[in-house]
């Protein structure tokens, strides 16, 4: 399959949703679980979604922040063509402040924050330091779950990044079983599920 002419990457995507020929990211996954976007929102995206950005990074075809309406709320998906003619949904949220000041345009940056600021590596957006309330980590089988962790969060398609340092501080908390409580993890066997 061959991959999309400039000019004709809104019609090219459209087609790989018609065709189902789409593959979803771990992070859309992850927001697809946390309920933030569901399939119809994305798919409506892809269909008929305005290409209103387009993410370059050197060694990578671009990827491309579509905006959409699905059921009179707006909806963002960032795809990307594979070589294999394939469409990746890197992925898929609905666009709110503080990032987005309508869906088709950004807030303005925060000049206080502009010496933090990097560029993500999988879709070329802003990282901007937070605090992020809970952080996913797994480590030999088990799931942990660590709140308050300080981290770069990109603007623009939501991937976390964590110091080398703050890397080895959780390692080390968890290998010391410094857990300050628990939770109940509400687990799908998608083999058996009805």
């Amino acid at each position: 399959m061959p991959l999309p002419t400039p000019g004709r990457e809104t019609a090219w995507i459209a087609a790989r949703a018609g065709e189902s020929r789409y593959v979803l990211s771990e992070h859309v996954i992850r927001s697809l679980m946390a309920g933030h976007i569901a399939v119809p929102q994305i798919e409506t995206a892809l269909r008929s979604g305005r290409i209103i950005e387009e993410h370059r990074h050197s060694g990578r075809d671009p990827a491309y922040l579509l905006c959409a309406v699905h059921e009179r709320k707006p909806v963002h998906a960032v795809a990307a063509p594979r070589t294999d003619g394939w469409l990746a949904v890197i992925h898929a949220y609905v666009p709110a402040p503080p990032f987005w000041r309508t869906a088709l345009q950004r807030s303005p940056g925060d000049p206080a924050m502009s010496d933090s600021t990097t560029t993500c590596y999988f879709c070329g957006g802003a990282i901007k330091q937070v605090t992020v309330g809970n952080f996913d980590y797994r480590l030999e089988g088990r799931m942990y779950v660590i709140k308050k962790v300080p981290a770069g969060l990109c603007e623009q398609c939501g991937e976390k990044y964590v110091a080398a340092e703050v890397g080895r501080r959780l390692n080390a908390l968890i290998a010391e079983q410094a857990f300050t409580g628990s939770e109940t993890v509400e687990v799908i066997d998608y083999a058996i599920a009805p």
